[in-house]
């Protein structure tokens, strides 16, 4: 029993240090390009790695103020938000009526929206242009959020209606049998209980149209453009500004990582709604 316990003892500490080791191996180009945010040009272009150095802040001011990326985060922040919050109130009553109601050609419509998902955006690149240019919304932080729509309202649609599958149709039909509407046994019953797979469904929503890069060079234009696609700046003909671009690199990751720590727990429940099953 000794031996046994001894052995589990050291399989688990084995384990536990090569994961580890792997999510080492796996932070390190983000830490070295986090903190090469910090350290002046001479430091970044040593041929000899300097894991120890005096840290400055010079890179931030400039990047952000001098060469105006406030605004490109700024469009990146209203250009997320806005796409979610739109995806979402899109995709959540749609996701819903495929869940629960018989919709004539449901299948051939649901694979539709899926689809679109599939397109590649260069296929889209060129119509949306087309569009926008017509419709006066080239170049503006509106039409930047159309877009961005075009490949999240699928994923919204997909994820939320798996979600109210694992949910039974006798809870609806008990808050029809209490009184309530159609409309009001959705709200009052089955959205508190997929809450935390719609803030999943958000994060993850989020998480693409954060990192989206070919609509905003294509369609964003210099007011419009978002942070992702605003690093190509910082390469120039007479060099490229590391500290600046590890800088920027480093502030673009940082909305992700907060809102998964403050909505981790409600992520946790959503991501694994309908994962076990009695």
């Amino acid at each position: 029993m000794l031996n046994s316990n001894k052995l589990k003892w050291t399989v688990t500490t084995i384990e536990i240090t090569i994961i580890i080791i792997a999510c080492l191996i796996a932070l390190l180009p983000y830490l070295w390009t986090f903190l090469s945010g910090f350290k002046v040009r001479t430091d970044i272009l040593s041929t000899t790695p300097k894991f120890f150095f005096k840290p400055t802040l010079e890179n931030f001011p400039k990047v952000f103020i001098e060469n105006g990326f406030i605004l490109y985060l700024k469009n990146s922040v209203l250009t997320a938000v806005f796409a979610v919050i739109l995806c979402l109130l899109v995709g959540i009553p749609a996701g819903y009526a495929f869940s629960r109601y018989h919709i004539y050609g449901k299948k051939h419509l649901y694979f539709y929206f899926l689809t679109t998902r599939m397109c590649p955006g260069v296929a889209e690149a060129l119509p949306l242009y087309i569009m926008f240019s017509k419709l006066g919304l080239l170049g503006k932080t509106p039409g930047l959020v159309l877009a961005h729509c075009t490949f999240i309202v699928a994923l919204v649609i997909y994820v939320m209606r798996a979600f109210f599958d694992d949910i039974p149709v006798d809870l609806d039909n008990a808050a029809l049998v209490d009184g309530y509407s159609e409309w009001g046994a959705f709200w009052h019953v089955i959205f508190p209980i997929v809450k935390p797979a719609v803030v999943s469904t958000a994060l993850i929503s989020f998480i693409f149209s954060w990192n989206e890069l070919l609509f905003s060079l294509i369609l964003g234009g210099h007011a419009a453009r978002t942070l992702p696609a605003s690093f190509s700046g910082l390469i120039t003909p007479h060099g490229t500004f590391w500290g600046q671009l590890c800088a920027a690199s480093g502030v673009v990751t940082l909305p992700i990582i907060i809102l998964a720590i403050i909505l981790q727990k409600h992520l946790i429940r959503g991501l694994s709604m309908g994962a076990v099953k009695g």
